[in-house]
C-alpha cells in the first residue's frame, strides 16, 4: 500500500486528499480545506498536510517529509496571469490565447496588430507574469512582429516574453529585445490553418516552474517534497485529456469548474465535423480546450460577475419572488466575506442564480456557433469556434456545482443559451449531467501524469449523474 497526497492552493480554499494506492486501485481515504492563506501560501498547505497526515496543527513542514508521496497546485493570487499579443484577432491572436489557456494560464489582456501607446501602458499597469507575443506564418508578415517588439522593449515590463511568432524574424526579434528575457519557441502558426501550441504550452510551464514558483512563496514546499507544482487549471486539463484514453466511453465530455474568481470551461471533442454543408471560418480548435473567464467567480469576482450578467439576471428573477437589489445586496455580502455561505433559502437560491450565470457565459464563450449563408451551389451553414454538439457528459466541479443536487443549475443556462441573437450556438445536444461529487478533479489531476489509469478511473469513480430532480444512482 502507498500512501498518496494532493493538495490544491486555491484563491479560496486550501484542500487536501490523502489517497491509498493498492496493487493498480486508488481510494480516497481522507479530504481536509482551510480557508487560503493569501498572506503566506506556504501555511494553510501546512495545516492541510498535517491534518491529512493526522498530525498537529503547527507540525513543521520538514517533519512530515517522507511521510507520504506529495503533489501539489496553486491557482491562489490570481493564478498564471498571461498577456497575449498576436496580429490577426480571428488567426494568431486566437491561437495564442488558446495556448496560454491550455497551459494554466489566465489571459488578462489580449492585443493585435500593432500595439499603441495606450495598448502598452495597460500592459505596464497590469504586469503579467508572462508575455505570449505572436504573430505571422513562417515567412509571412513581419511589419507588426518588429514594430511591436521595439515598443515591448522600451516597455517598463518584467515579466518573460514568450516568442511563438514567424521564425524568420525571431533572431531580429531578440535583438531588438536586448533588454528582457526572450524565450523562443515554435509557430504558433507556421501555416495559415496550422495549428502548433504545444511548444509554447511547454514553455509557458518551465516558466511557471522556474519564477512563478518564487514569486508566489512556494519554492519551501518544491525543495522539502521535491515536486513540482502545476498551474490548477493546468492538471484539469491534463485529467480531462486522459479521461477517454483509459476510458474510452467518454470520448466526448466537457467539465464546467466554478471557483470563487474564475470559471473554467472544459472540452474534449473534436471541434469540427466537416460534411458539403458546413464551412469553417478561422483555425480549427483543438479537441482538448479550457477557456477560463476571470469575471466569472462565485466571491473574488462576484461584483464582477453581477456587471457580466446582469441581462442573465434580470430575466431569470422577473418571474420570482426576488429581484436584482436583492441580488446586489447578496453580492456585497459575500464580497466582503468570500468564505460566506448562504443561511436560508433565499440565499441559496440566489447563490445558485449566480452559478447558471457562470456556466451561461463561460459556454458562451467556449462554445462555437454557426451562421446560415446562401451559396450558388444553395445553403451552407458558416461555423466559427468549436462544436460542442457531440458532448455526451457534462461535468460540474468547483465548490457550487461538486455539491449541486440539482441538474437544472447546468441544464437551464445551457438551454437557454441554444439560440444566441441570430447564431446557433454548438453547445451539447442531449447530455447527461454529472457531479464531481468529492470535488476531486484538481487533486486528481495532480497526481493523472505518473498515475494515469488509475487516476482517471477514481475522478469517474467519482462522479454521480444528476437530474432536475436531484440526484439519481
Amino acid at each position: 500500500m502507498k500512501s498518496i497526497i494532493s493538495i490544491d492552493i486555491g484563491s479560496t480554499w486550501t484542500k487536501g486528499g490523502l489517497f491509498v494506492l493498492i496493487d493498480s486501485d486508488l481510494q480516497l481515504s481522507k479530504k481536509f480545506a482551510v480557508p487560503t492563506t493569501q498572506d503566506n501560501l506556504v501555511r494553510g498547505f501546512a495545516e492541510v498536510l498535517a491534518s491529512l497526515l493526522e498530525k498537529e496543527k503547527l507540525t513543521p513542514l520538514e517533519q512530515m517529509v517522507g511521510k507520504a508521496e506529495v503533489y501539489f497546485s496553486s491557482s491562489a493570487k490570481g493564478g498564471l496571469r498571461i498577456a497575449a499579443i498576436g496580429l490577426v484577432p480571428d488567426l494568431t491572436l486566437q491561437l495564442a490565447k488558446l495556448a496560454a489557456m491550455s497551459a494554466g494560464g489566465k489571459v488578462v489582456r489580449s492585443f493585435s496588430f500593432s500595439l499603441t501607446k495606450s495598448d502598452i501602458a495597460e500592459l505596464e499597469k497590469l504586469q503579467p507574469d508572462i508575455v505570449l507575443f505572436s504573430g505571422g506564418t513562417d515567412g509571412g508578415n513581419i511589419k507588426y512582429l518588429l514594430e511591436n517588439a521595439y515598443k515591448l522593449e522600451d516597455a517598463r515590463l518584467a515579466a518573460p516574453v514568450v516568442y511563438a511568432g514567424n521564425r524568420a524574424v525571431a533572431e531580429e526579434v531578440v535583438e531588438i529585445m536586448k533588454s528582457k528575457e526572450v524565450i523562443v519557441t515554435e509557430n504558433l502558426m507556421p501555416e495559415v490553418g496550422q495549428v502548433n501550441i504545444e511548444p509554447a504550452r511547454e514553455k509557458i510551464r518551465e516558466i511557471f516552474l522556474k519564477r512563478i514558483v518564487n514569486g508566489r512563496g512556494l519554492s519551501e514546499i518544491v525543495e522539502l517534497f521535491n515536486t513540482q507544482p502545476k498551474p490548477t487549471p493546468l492538471a484539469v486539463f491534463e485529467l480531462v485529456s486522459a479521461i477517454p484514453k483509459f476510458n474510452s466511453d467518454w470520448s466526448d465530455l466537457a467539465a464546467i469548474d466554478i471557483g470563487g474568481a474564475t470559471t473554467d470551461f472544459y472540452s474534449n471533442t473534436e471541434s469540427f465535423l466537416e460534411t458539403d454543408t458546413v464551412v469553417l471560418k478561422g483555425i480549427r480548435e483543438p479537441k482538448v480546450k479550457r477557456t477560463v473567464e476571470g469575471d466569472l467567480g462565485m466571491r473574488v469576482s462576484a461584483r464582477s460577475l453581477l456587471d457580466t450578467g446582469r441581462i442573465y439576471f434580470e430575466e431569470r428573477l422577473k418571474n420570482m419572488d426576488l429581484n436584482l437589489e436583492k441580488m446586489k445586496e447578496f453580492v456585497e455580502k459575500i464580497s466582503a466575506n468570500t468564505g460566506y455561505l448562504p443561511k436560508n433559502e433565499q440565499e441559496i437560491e440566489l447563490d445558485r442564480i449566480l452559478a447558471e450565470a457562470c456556466v451561461y457565459y463561460s459556454a458562451l464563450r467556449h462554445a462555437g456557433g454557426w451562421k446560415e449563408t446562401y451559396t450558388p451551389q444553395g445553403k451552407v451553414y458558416v461555423q466559427t469556434g468549436k462544436d460542442l454538439r457531440r458532448v455526451k457528459a457534462v461535468v460540474g466541479s468547483g465548490g457550487f456545482l461538486a455539491a449541486e443536487l440539482c441538474g437544472e443549475t447546468m441544464r437551464r443556462p445551457l438551454e437557454k443559451l441554444k439560440n444566441f441573437g441570430d447564431e446557433k450556438k454548438l453547445l451539447p445536444e442531449n447530455p447527461v449531467f454529472y457531479r464531481d461529487k468529492n470535488y476531486l478533479f484538481p487533486l486528481l489531476g495532480n497526481l493523472v501524469g505518473k498515475y494515469p489509469k488509475e487516476a482517471t478511473t477514481l475522478a469517474l469513480a467519482s462522479l454521480e449523474i444528476i437530474s432536475d430532480e436531484g440526484m439519481k444512482k
